[in-house]
């Protein structure tokens, strides 16, 4: 990755934040084995088969986050109702289809989520009002990326910087993850009700998020 790169310059990504647990917890819940992860900068990071991914994970103060660029796993209904067990967990998203989407999960319910730049996706309400922040910096001209990523900085009290992305990071490589077991989790992640008239997923492209990665 050059100096100059930003993770809201990423085409494809997932990133989760996760209070009050520790890398290597965080690690686990995505079902990765622990004792092979090692802390390595991104250069030298291990590079997951065609249908896995990398998790790169690390510490911001009292939470702990975790990206992956392809296959990626973090947005799925079971790590974001496992990483949101007992505490809370922001969960943000571009597909390679551009797609995008910003979650606050608190003990495996989903209380609002939205895709920037587009309020009518808006679902649930927190009293962060996470939705709200992230148009009224879109408005000064924040990219709706950046605006999240901006808005997660100040909710944590810590920017995921370049400099950090570069590493090291705790690593581990989930060979072939299964999305169809992932997606469907007994017990359910739970979602806001959806306001009557609209679709439970905002456009049309929303429904591409339950088999992204």
């Amino acid at each position: 990755m050059p100096s100059s790169w930003r993770l809201a310059d990423s085409q494809h990504f997932c990133l989760t934040l996760s209070r009050n647990r520790s890398p290597e917890e965080v690690v686990a819940l995505y079902g990765a084995d622990v004792g092979s992860a090692r802390r390595v900068p991104a250069k030298s990071a291990p590079v997951a088969p065609p249908r896995g991914t990398t998790l790169h994970a690390g510490s911001l103060g009292e939470w702990s986050f975790c990206v992956e660029f392809e296959n990626y796993i973090g947005c799925t209904a079971t790590i974001m109702r496992d990483l949101s067990a007992g505490t809370e967990a922001l969960i943000v998203l571009r597909t390679a289809k551009a797609l995008e989407m910003f979650r606050y999960v608190v003990d495996g319910r989903v209380v609002e989520q939205f895709e920037p730049g587009y309020p009518p996706s808006v679902h649930g309400r927190s009293a962060h009002e996470f939705a709200r922040r992230t148009e009224t910096l879109i408005s000064t001209g924040t990219t709706p990326m950046g605006a999240c990523l901006e808005v997660m900085a100040r909710h944590t009290g810590h920017e995921l910087t370049t400099d950090i992305l570069h590493g090291p990071l705790l690593t581990a490589v989930i060979d072939e993850p299964d999305h169809a077991a992932l997606g469907h989790p007994d017990p359910p992640l739970l979602y806001p009700d959806v306001p009557p008239g609209r679709s439970p997923l905002g456009r049309q492209l929303g429904h591409l998020l339950r088999r992204s990665g």
